[in-house]
């Protein structure tokens, strides 16, 4: 076991646990210590792991060499920019931050200090997977649905940042452009606590139509590609791809073990980034272009 590499997470809900067991099964890790705002949360899980429960974040931070936000959304800017600061690798989950202030900040701090960051958009794994990230053709219509029941989880931002942000990654990894304009076609909800969401984004030569929704009666995650020479369709939620393309692709994408278990994926990334120098899955950059795209879908401008 590497001894060098020091891990710690901050926020003991529940992505913080799945991360907890991802870095505690992982060989080339030590899972020091866990932090959160509740601290019985955080001493429950520590326990969990062997680990230990931190009551003061800036001691954890001097005990590790690398961090994972699982926090709150809202929060995770302000606590990126600390870790960063303090040269500590980061994993960040989605979004990279709430603001584009912060997350410019992130940008600058991980352009100029060797340090790891990776941001938390594990669905790109699933694309990858299947083959659809390196074709010939690039789509030229796009259709993303994102459906969940209601749940106080990620309620401290809007849909768009909360859901929609999955599906806007993943379409600016396929485009691999900038979209030309967004139209904001309709938003339910507070300001800044949209619960639906319905967006329509141009790019040169394609147009894709999103919807996201946290407040349905069932639970549907899909995309629809459409090709030059055909049509993708996904179901994120059912495992399942039907295409009339030319294209190899995997149809069995459900049974990698990268698939099965995509966070495990990208927590085993990160930590072979900092070791090995590998690439990210997905970089601050990337996080970075997804957040600007969703604060657009919200407001007229950022």
């Amino acid at each position: 076991m590497n001894q060098d590499l020091k891990i710690a997470i901050i926020g003991a809900g529940v992505f913080g646990s799945y991360y907890a067991e991802k870095c505690f099964l992982n060989p080339n890790a030590v899972l020091v210590g866990l932090f959160d705002a509740n601290f019985p949360k955080a001493e429950f899980l520590a326990k969990k792991y062997n680990a230990r429960a931190y009551s003061s974040l800036d001691e954890m931070l001097s005990d590790v060499n690398a961090v994972i936000i699982a926090s709150p959304a809202i929060s995770h800017g302000n606590l990126a920019v600390k870790c960063l600061k303090l040269n500590k690798h980061c994993l960040i989950e989605k979004p990279i931050a709430s603001n584009l202030v912060q997350a410019k900040e992130i940008l600058s701090l991980s352009d100029r200090k060797p340090i790891i960051v990776q941001i938390g958009h594990q669905e790109r794994i699933i694309l990858k997977t299947i083959g659809i990230d390196n074709l010939p053709e690039k789509p030229h219509r796009i259709f993303s649905q994102r459906l969940t029941a209601a749940s106080e989880r990620g309620r401290d931002v809007s849909v768009s940042l909360d859901l929609m942000i999955h599906d806007l990654d993943l379409i600016l990894m396929l485009m691999q452009e900038e979209p030309e304009y967004v139209i904001r076609k309709k938003v339910i909800g507070v300001q800044d606590f949209f619960h639906h969401s319905t967006a329509e984004i141009k790019f040169k030569n394609a147009v894709a139509t999103l919807t996201a929704n946290r407040t349905s009666n069932i639970n549907k995650r899909s995309m629809e590609l459409v090709y030059p020479s055909g049509v993708i369709k996904i179901d994120f939620h059912n495992r399942r791809i039907t295409h009339n393309t030319p294209f190899k692709l995997n149809e069995n994408f459900y049974k990698s073990e990268d698939v099965k278990d995509s966070l495990k994926t990208a927590t085993n990334s990160f930590i072979e980034s900092i070791l090995f120098g590998n690439k990210v899955t997905v970089s601050p950059k990337d996080g970075y272009n997804a957040l600007k795209l969703a604060l657009k879908i919200d407001k007229d401008s950022v």
